[in-house]
């Protein structure tokens, strides 16, 4: 067994062998001893689950030791997205949240998620705090029956209050009138039903392919990148449809195929959504953009004005601007897009129904805004190569890579290099190239963007390279 160790978001191991039921408890434990700490513990906590293997059963777990630890706790009477409990710990004023799901990982995966008061990714001083308490205590547990007896616990249907806060941030009018046909792909997780829902009250035809409830995802991971959206891009071709969502396996990320069946890269998808916010909406306010996005985002900017920040790769760090700053817009590669004024979360839901609202305001399909956008602000090319490797020395990796001699990349020019998570290469073209080791699974990413898929794949064929050799 791996050691218990929050990461990116969460502690997340395999199921039966270090996600178990008793390492669940000590994790939950110490997530009680956490709270008995805080000035606002009687507050207490919502617990959520997804749709994997046993989500539900981990949750209870999890229940019965907070309340056996005098913490009240208002659980969920079904499988929900993760920004659902982000946005009932804020609705309710909980002292915090928790979450049971690996989000996108494979279907062996399962996980523990935490969330702060504030409805958002809890910070690196909390998840410290909590796994400082592993082990000191041994878990004390309470039936559901005894919980619920003592007042401690009650069961709630968590999604009616979050699609009213979806909805309340579309412009109601708008997707009334948006008669679109809408292919919705929820990869078998959480997000099913949902976009349909919403969606109810406008002309708009909803199709939804790959309904749970899967446990093995189909066969593949239920993270919304382009292989393994075959499907989704299949149908699209064959309904002739206008619009293909997916969302992955909790439903806070977001895919986006257009009408034409061409998967949107989330570079692209990124800068759709933010000049969408400030030309469709007529919106300000600054941007934060995790070091694995590219250089459209960087261009709008400057052309309307806007303050752009570069945080490391985890939306917790999108979230942490966005409480510091007047941040209008954040989000990261991985297909996660915060909102101001709405949750300090990302929710793949709600992005995806902007997509919904902008084809109807702007009155052309996708692929035409989407073109129209790059002939003003550039093409971008985007891969990113994951490969295993278990236990990696990531500032030894960091220093051996940005000590490099090297002069050029994909024959171009070096610009600068940095390194506030991995080591990032920037061209003089503006391409780049970023090397990192996943804070989630034990694989070592590389990305790039280029403005052609030529100098694209260059960059990644010595990306990869350079990583083997750093390692």
């Amino acid at each position: 067994m791996g050691k218990i160790k929050f990461g990116t978001d969460g502690w997340r191991g395999v199921i039966a062998d270090d996600f178990t039921f008793a390492n669940v408890a000590k994790v939950a434990q110490a997530i009680a001893d956490y709270y008995q700490t805080r000035p606002d513990r009687k507050k207490g906590l919502v617990v959520g689950y997804d749709a994997r293997f046993l989500s539900r059963e981990f949750a209870e777990e999890v229940t019965q030791i907070l309340a056996g630890n005098g913490l009240s706790v208002v659980l969920s009477q079904e499988d929900i997205p993760t920004q659902c409990v982000s946005f009932a710990v804020t609705d309710k004023n909980s002292a915090g949240g928790v979450m049971i799901t690996a989000s996108h990982n494979p279907p062996k995966f399962n996980g523990v998620k935490i969330r702060g008061s504030f409805g958002g990714s809890a910070p690196p001083e909390t998840t410290n705090a909590i796994e400082s308490f592993l082990d000191k205590h041994k878990p004390k547990k309470i039936s559901l029956r005894e919980a619920e007896k003592k007042g401690l616990l009650k069961r709630e249907d968590l999604v009616p209050g979050y699609l009213k806060k979806v909805e309340s941030f579309l412009d109601r009018d708008l997707i009334k009138k948006a008669h679109l046909k809408v292919i919705h792909d929820p990869m078998y997780g959480v997000g099913d039903g949902l976009v349909e829902r919403i969606l109810a009250s406008s002309k708009c035809e909803v199709i939804t392919i790959h309904h749970k409830y899967n446990p093995g995802f189909g066969g593949i991971n239920p993270e919304p990148i382009e292989e393994n959206l075959e499907d989704l891009k299949r149908k699209i071709i064959k309904e002739e449809a206008d619009l293909g969502v997916t969302t992955d396996g909790d439903a806070d990320r977001l895919g986006i195929v257009d009408n034409e069946g061409k998967y949107l890269t989330p570079h692209q998808v990124f800068s759709l959504l933010l000049l969408y916010l400030v030309e469709g909406k007529n919106l300000r306010g600054g941007v934060v953009k995790t070091v694995s996005l590219g250089y459209q985002p960087e261009r709008i900017a400057r052309k309307f004005n806007l303050s752009l920040d570069e945080v490391p790769v985890g939306f917790k760090y999108v979230c942490d601007k966005m409480q510091e700053k007047d941040i209008l817009f954040g989000g990261e590669e991985s297909g996660g897009y915060g909102f101001r004024g709405y949750l300090m979360e990302r929710d793949g839901i709600l992005s995806g129904l902007l997509f919904v609202e902008m084809i109807t305001r702007i009155g052309s399909p996708l692929a035409a805004i989407l073109k129209k956008m790059e002939d003003r602000f550039g093409a971008s090319f985007f891969k990113r190569v994951d490969f295993a490797e278990a236990g990696v020395n990531k500032p030894k990796m960091i220093k051996k890579l940005s000590s490099s001699s090297a002069l050029t990349l994909g024959r171009i020019p070096i610009r600068r290099i940095k390194t506030i998570d991995g080591v990032k290469f920037f061209m003089k073209d503006d391409s780049w190239l970023l090397i990192r080791p996943s804070g989630t699974e034990p694989k070592v990413r590389v990305y790039a963007e280029a403005s052609s898929q030529s100098q694209l794949d260059r960059l990644i064929q010595e990306g990869v390279k350079k990583a083997r050799e750093a390692i």
